[in-house]
């Protein structure tokens, strides 16, 4: 699977600065560069703790600016939240689907790429 992940400015233009795609047990972080320039001379700080200084990121975990848009699986009422969405097991790609990555703190949101 793979997200796109946006940014959207004060007239709802939406930007694809990046995808976060998990292979195997690895996740690869591709940065949009043009759209990145495009959604930061509109506002956009950057993707959290991301210095942008390659176009592609590989971490073993989740990275924070992802992890901290979802809940826990060490949160009480995970099996609530997971019933929610219909999931089956926790499951953080598929987590970040169903929610869309949504905070209500900022204007970042991802999307299912569709092949």
């Amino acid at each position: 699977m793979i997200l796109n992940l946006y940014w959207s400015d004060n007239e709802k233009n939406s930007y694809n600065i990046a995808s976060l795609e998990k292979k195997e047990n690895i996740y690869e972080l591709s940065i949009n560069e043009p759209e990145l320039k495009k959604a930061t001379h509109h506002g956009c700080f950057g993707i959290g703790e991301i210095k942008f200084l390659q176009d592609k990121y590989v971490s073993e975990k989740l990275f924070p600016f992802f992890s901290n848009r979802i809940p826990s699986i060490n949160n009480p009422r995970i099996n609530v939240i997971l019933d929610k969405y219909k999931l089956e097991k926790y499951d953080e790609m598929e987590l970040l689907k169903v929610t869309e990555a949504r905070l209500s703190t900022d204007r970042y949101f991802c999307k299912e790429k569709v092949m």
